[in-house]
């Protein structure tokens, strides 16, 4: 008479997608909710009042027919206005399964409104085969499509069917067992057609209940609700079962218990129906993230939200991934459940009842199936064993090779060096370290492209592993960086040499010629040597590799105790100067500058020294980490208020008010607006005349700046200052500059006047320079003057100043005072002799604060 199916379209709530959120506020949902528990209240209160009818009034009587036959209506009726509303609030394929649900549960109720109006309006017996079965067996056909899964990967069909066939079989053995054989033996006077119609009720409920089963065990976000669409058609298949047998054998009650079935099945999708409303009116608007949770995103119409809220249970998942692979191990043994109830109940009917051959049967199809499923996931583990052999082979090639050259890269490498070490240590066995930079790459990609980039590196790399033995190890450290390891007894600096020299000729790429050298640094560890550290051996070659950067680049440089990075120079020093600086713990020491032809101390030079612990810091490394650190105008503004005021103490103490002193400056400064007022200031506050100071400038303060240089210039001059012009004559723009600037003097730099004692062509070219100083109106001022003969040879061309270690070296203030008397001393030996040389330059030339 019937059969029933809650659907696994009762998802809705579980399925959740964008489209289906309901547009409706908190207040519907807080109706909604409350909803779902007066509705099942209301379902429960009419099983009660139909068993309670069966158990007073009988089975038999009219009052229990009427009781569970308007149960039976009003609980059918119940899910059909519950599923139509689930239809107004979803959308997509949801909708379509709620529409063949309320569809199904009309056609369900049409069938019991015909039975209603037999039975208790015109008090007549329903026949045994009637209209109303076509509207009972017509819900069992439309369920099934409502519950029939809609999504899943196209891979799995085979093992699909293979799951529908066990549980099929599985479900059929246990309704034959219990139902079905006896329906064909007690077929009295039903004919066949009673028969077949009595039969269809258990059958379609195995093919719906197959469907829902295999459908939880796929399935991971509607496997809820499926689990309340099994609930209810396994009630409802009771109630089928009961009464296909009762049918047949003619001892169906209307009034008896087999319709309480029907009442609770009903009344279980009528409640996942709202469950599912309820659960959407609470979920937030399109495109929101559920609360508490991301939204997940999904391909197409399988998009799925965060909410997860189990249609018709009100359960909730949560979003622990542990729980969820739980659920799917547990899902996946669903279609072995029914074939372990399935034999249960025929070995106890085999028990009872003796040998039947259909049971039989269908145990035997059912365990080939099995078989023929356990086969397919024994391959398809054997394939994914081999697919994760070949995957981790690739991994294991993408973690230690070079994916653009193929070649080891730096973990494989580093692994390759630090067995090389212990043999080393154990065997005495001798390596080299190689770091290979390529020279101006960079070049290379801003000009031609990363392509072309990516080329050169493919190869320059097949150049250095044909450059090596095959035992040998190259690798690629990334961008333009290599390494070599080389292994026992072998030449490694003829190895480098090699190295150099394969990347000499031209590669010929996209039609360009492209030479590229490489610098490289060598780290060798012969047998002798103790056995150093991976990190200690790896800075070894990166300090020497850099070392051969700044010999000139594309070439070799080995290892040396004495070699240390700039950068790690910087590491220390830096903090160490910025304190000393801000502090005033700069040392300012002087030298003379000398008037050739009465021997009196025109000028003094100011000169910046700095002594860590007692121990000088070279001034030209210090003074270009002041200008990597931005400290060159703080150093600069320093020594000029140190060289002032010793200028003021000379003056007062030796009344040398003709005497001068000279800063430098860097380039910066020329362009500083402000460094006029500051000098203005220092001069102001010790009672100075802007006369009394020189400020020494290089050309390169101005190549490119002379529009910017010269109103700072001109207001330095409005002041009294001096400008002099430092190295003249070896730069290119000093004479473009002269033009443009107003400079009293220019000092020829000491390598003009080096030679000139031995080489007649420098004596003639340091004429020139002299004659050019005159005929532009300039004093000109000679360094590096260290021997009597260049003196006289200066004094005979005509120079006016001199300076250099023939009068004195750079000493501090107090070392001049005797120097600075008012009898101006000869140029000679004693005069040397007793200035006292401080921080003197492993050259001999004498070094100046040039802050550049």
């Amino acid at each position: 008479m019937r059969s029933p199916e809650t659907s696994a379209v009762i998802p809705a709530a579980v399925q959740g997608t964008a489209s289906t959120v309901d547009s409706t506020g908190p207040a519907t949902a807080r109706w909604r909710r409350p909803s779902v528990i007066i509705s099942g209240v209301l379902f429960l209160v009419i099983a009660i009042c139909a068993y309670l009818a069966t158990l007073i009034a009988g089975s038999e009587s009219d009052t229990a027919a009427a009781v569970n036959n308007l149960g039976q209506l009003a609980a059918v009726t119940g899910a059909t206005v519950a599923a139509a509303v689930a239809v107004t609030r979803h959308r997509g394929a949801d909708r379509r399964a709620w529409l063949l649900v309320s569809v199904a549960c009309g056609s369900w109720a049409a069938g019991q409104l015909i039975w209603c109006y037999v039975e208790l309006v015109r008090r007549e017996e329903v026949p045994q085969v009637s209209i109303a079965d076509l509207f009972f067996l017509s819900f069992t056909a439309v369920m099934a499509f409502a519950v029939w899964p809609s999504g899943g990967r196209h891979t799995d069909r085979l093992r699909t069917l293979l799951d529908a066939f066990i549980i099929g079989m599985s479900l059929f053995a246990i309704s034959w067992a219990t139902t079905i054989n006896h329906v064909t033996s007690e077929t009295d006077d039903a004919g066949l057609l009673g028969v077949l119609i009595n039969l269809a009720y258990p059958c379609g409920d195995v093919v719906v209940l197959t469907i829902v089963l295999l459908g939880a065990s796929r399935g991971t976000h509607q496997r809820s609700s499926l689990t309340t669409v099994a609930a209810a058609m396994a009630l409802i298949a009771v109630s089928d079962g009961f009464y296909a047998y009762m049918s047949a054998s003619s001892t169906f009650d209307p009034g008896s218990v087999t319709g309480l079935g029907w009442i609770a099945g009903f009344g279980l999708i009528g409640c996942a129906a709202l469950a599912g409303c309820a659960a959407l009116a609470g979920a937030p608007g399109p495109g929101a993230p559920a609360p508490g949770a991301a939204m997940r995103s999904g391909a197409g119409s399988g998009a799925r939200s965060g909410a997860g809220l189990v249609a018709g249970s009100g359960i909730s998942f949560g979003p622990d991934p542990r729980q969820g692979a739980q659920r799917s191990r547990a899902a996946s043994m669903l279609p072995y459940l029914p074939l372990a109830v399935a034999l249960i109940i025929i070995a106890a009917d085999r028990y009872t009842n003796g040998s039947d051959r259909v049971t039989g049967v269908v145990v035997v199809l059912t365990f080939i199936g099995v078989l023929i499923r356990q086969y397919l996931t024994i391959r398809d583990n054997v394939t994914l064993t081999r697919h994760l052999e070949h995957r981790e082979r690739d991994l294991e090639r993408q973690a230690f090779a070079d994916q653009l050259t193929g070649l080891p890269n730096r973990a494989l490498f580093t692994d390759r060096v630090a067995h090389a070490l212990e043999q080393h240590r154990r065997n005495l066995r001798p390596l080299a370290l190689l770091f290979v930079d390529l020279d101006d790459f960079k070049a290379v990609n801003d000009t031609l492209g990363h392509p072309i980039g990516d080329e050169l590196v493919i190869r320059v790399g097949e150049r250095l592993r044909g450059a090596v033995r095959a035992s040998d190890t190259v690798a690629r450290f990334g961008g333009d960086e290599f390494a070599v390891l080389i292994e026992g007894d072998s030449d490694a600096i003829e190895a480098g040499s090699r190295l150099v020299e394969c990347l000499r000729p031209a590669f010929l790429l996209a039609g360009e010629h492209l030479s590229v050298g490489a610098s490289i640094g060598l780290a060798e560890v012969t047998g002798e040597q103790e056995t150093p550290e991976l990190d200690e051996l790896y800075s070894r070659a990166d300090i020497a590799m850099y070392a051969a950067k700044r010999g000139g680049k594309g070439q070799l440089a080995l290892y040396e105790s004495s070699m240390v990075l700039p950068e790690a120079a910087d590491l220390h020093y830096r903090p160490l100067l910025f304190d000393a600086i801000h502090a005033g713990d700069i040392d300012c020491v002087f030298q003379p500058i000398i008037e050739l032809r009465s021997g009196r101390v025109h000028s003094m030079e100011a000169l910046a020294r700095w002594s860590i612990g007692g121990h000088p810091v070279s001034q030209e490394y210090f003074i270009k980490l002041a200008g990597r650190l931005g400290l060159l105008t703080a150093l600069t503004d320093l020594m000029v208020d140190r060289a002032c005021a010793q200028l003021a103490d000379w003056s007062t103490r030796l009344h040398r008010d003709d005497l001068r002193v000279c800063v430098n400056v860097p380039p910066g400064l020329m362009t500083d607006q402000d460094f006029p007022d500051r000098v203005s200031m220092i001069l102001e506050r010790l009672g100075l005349e802007g006369g009394s100071l020189i400020l020494e400038i290089t050309e390169d303060a101005l190549i490119g700046e002379t529009g910017a240089a010269k109103p700072v210039a001109d207001r330095l001059r409005g002041m009294g200052l001096q400008l002099w012009l430092d190295d003249f004559g070896t730069g290119y723009s000093s004479l473009l500059s002269l033009r443009q600037i107003s400079l009293q003097a220019v000092k020829i730099d000491i390598a003009f006047v080096a030679n000139i004692h031995t080489d007649p062509d420098a004596a003639r070219f340091l004429r020139a320079l002299l004659a050019l100083g005159r005929d532009l109106d300039l004093t000109v001022v000679a360094e590096g003057v260290e021997l009597p003969g260049q003196a006289q040879i200066l004094r005979s061309l005509g120079c006016e100043l001199v300076q250099g270690y023939l009068y004195a070296h750079p000493a501090p203030a107090t070392d001049f005072d005797q120097l600075l008397a008012p009898a101006p001393p000869e140029p000679s030996s004693n005069v040397v002799d007793a200035a006292t040389p401080v921080g003197m330059l492993p050259r001999r030339r004498h070094s100046r604060a040039r802050p550049a």
